[in-house]
């Protein structure tokens, strides 16, 4: 009986997943070529260089869903974390995390594409996860590692200059 309403659970969770548009966000495998990066704000698509003004995730890779709110991406957010641990940081506008943000779940080699060029003043590590900023597109240039759920609120030196993400 326990282990039955474990698995009604747990497929309720996982259709709740499907439903939201967050479920297997690595669903392209790695040997097929490069998916179509596109970018919706509320449901409408947008360019993808506006990405960097709003709250952001890329759990439904290759679609970047915006929000005009905070609110829906931090739920998103929450959701994923506790079902599917995907996401290794979130990148933030401003220092001391303010501003717009991206949760991010995919390597970037050119944040160019995204509008989140030069763009980083603060992040914060998740799910205990290691990644790698880079100062020059395609993974180039001075790198910054981070591990374990670090939390930066000011990059110094990096405020503003970092061109590349990669999980590590």
């Amino acid at each position: 009986m326990r282990r039955a309403r474990g698995l009604a659970i747990g497929l309720m969770a996982l259709s709740s997943l499907t439903i939201a548009g967050i479920g297997n966000p690595r669903a392209t495998l790695a040997g097929d070529s490069d998916p179509e990066l596109t970018a919706t704000l509320d449901g409408r698509p947008i360019p993808l260089e506006d990405v960097g003004k709003y709250y952001c995730d890329d759990f439904s890779y290759p679609e970047i869903k915006c929000s005009s709110t905070k609110v829906i991406p931090d739920a998103r957010a929450t959701l994923v974390t506790l079902l599917t641990a995907v996401d290794y940081v979130t990148i933030y506008d401003g220092n001391a995390y303010a501003g717009a943000f991206m949760n991010v779940s995919q390597d970037y080699s050119a944040l160019t594409l995204i509008g989140w060029n030069d763009r980083i003043g603060s992040f914060r590590g998740r799910n205990s996860e290691t990644g790698t900023f880079f100062l020059d597109w395609f993974y180039g240039g001075t790198p910054w590692a981070f591990c374990c759920n670090t939390q930066t609120a000011n990059l110094g030196t990096f405020n503003n200059a970092i061109s590349s993400i990669k999980r590590t």
